[in-house]
């Protein structure tokens, strides 16, 4: 067999003719840098000024952005009040102190002091209501407390849940999204969603649940008034409503796309058993969302225009949501709002952080490299062969002095 002949070797026979020759030339590519690949290459010597500016760089950066977000988390204002035990140690003849361990506050001590946000009190009203679509006799948690400073707009209004897990993977798919757009889904259809065990009235009358589901039944129903600022200072008014509003606002744009009106007749559904008492006599909006966390912040009610004047204020809860069954507790949040949102601390604390390391790595090489005696760069004599009693490797040769 005669031998391979090898890629690019020239040929002992000739060419019958131009044609392979002219092929050959067409495919070459083009001798440019490019196609060639002789292209200059960047490479990064990591020279000891080139580290040293790149870590002072990045510690300007880090400590300067940190310091500005933690300046920005102390401008906010907020007060917090745990009103989780109301209904079971509210007294119900005389108002009381509400344990300073159950508030957080955030103000400014340079203002007025004869309003402290640590001394608030709770008491337990018996009073008409308004619950949704009808009046009734309720027990509502009144908490009196102080705003000692004027909160200036935004002025935004919370709820706060502790220990409540949403993220369990049978919960979170636990309801009918095309129920929720309105659409009204058969029986049939729901007994073979995921909705079970809320998915039919469980009095037995055989109505569906609208939404159905244990996210929708588990949903946070507490109703809030609005602040009442009590003896408004310089005025006759013995109080003034601060209103806010829960209409507009308060969720994120693309989720009103996700629910919409139902086309059920309110005789063919029940609200969910949780639902009961507050749309006893009907209902045809919902809305919900899940939170990752099991303490998150919820976005009640806010104000966008008027100020929040420093005084005493009162506001009336009526809490239809149990957090002692699952050992969660559950306040609510008066805070204003800076350019990154409201208080929070973490996101500077991490900027200075990492600042801080990179200052620390930058002042630990200007002192290695151009006070501690630095070696010469590029001496070749740190080289493992130029090292005493290094042997050579096969086929080397030491070098020479």
């Amino acid at each position: 067999m005669a031998p391979r002949r090898r890629r690019g070797a020239a040929s002992d026979t000739p060419p019958e003719d131009n044609a392979s020759e002219t092929e050959a030339l067409k495919n070459r590519p083009p001798n440019t840098a490019f196609r060639q690949q002789r292209m200059r290459a960047w490479q990064c010597v990591l020279t000891p000024k080139l580290i040293v500016t790149i870590f002072s760089i990045l510690a300007a950066i880090y400590l300067g952005f940190g310091a500005y977000l933690t300046y920005l988390a102390h401008t906010v204002r907020d007060l917090r009040i745990d009103y989780t035990d109301c209904v079971a140690k509210a007294p119900k003849d005389k108002a009381a102190p509400i344990p300073e361990d159950m508030i957080t506050a955030h103000f400014s001590t340079s203002e007025n002091t004869t309003l402290n946000p640590f001394q608030a009190e709770w008491q337990q009203v018996e009073r008409e209501f308004p619950i949704h679509n009808y009046t009734a006799n309720r027990t509502v948690c009144q908490i009196q407390f102080n705003i000692p400073e004027d909160l200036k707009p935004t002025v935004n209004f919370y709820y706060y849940l502790e220990n409540f897990y949403q993220n369990h993977r049978r919960y979170v798919g636990s309801f009918n999204a095309k129920q929720l757009l309105g659409d009204a889904v058969d029986g049939s259809t729901i007994n073979g969603s995921t909705c079970d065990p809320v998915a039919h009235d469980p009095l037995g009358s055989g109505k569906i649940v609208y939404p159905c589901g244990i996210v929708a039944n588990s949903m946070f129903n507490d109703t809030f008034s609005n602040p009442v600022l009590l003896n408004p200072a310089g005025t006759n008014e013995d109080s003034r409503v601060y209103a806010m509003t829960n209409s507009t606002g308060i969720t994120w744009p693309g989720l009103r796309d996700l629910y919409g009106p139902t086309k059920y007749n309110l005789s063919q559904i029940v609200p969910p058993p949780n639902w009961y008492e507050q749309y006893k006599f009907g209902y045809t909006d919902n809305w919900m969302m899940l939170a990752a966390s099991p303490n998150f912040y919820k976005l009640y009610q806010r104000n966008d225009k008027d100020p929040m004047v420093a005084g005493r204020y009162s506001v009336e809860i009526v809490s239809n949501f149990d957090t002692i069954a699952y050992n969660g507790r559950k306040s609510f949040l008066i805070t204003t709002v800076s350019t990154m949102g409201s208080r929070n601390i973490w996101p500077g604390i991490i900027f200075l952080i990492v600042g801080g390391i990179c200052l620390f790595l930058d002042i630990y090489f200007i002192l290695s490299f151009f006070l501690w005696k630095p070696r010469k760069l590029g001496d070749p004599s740190y080289l493992s062969w130029n090292q005493p009693g290094t042997a050579a490797a096969p086929g080397t040769h030491a070098a020479s002095a």
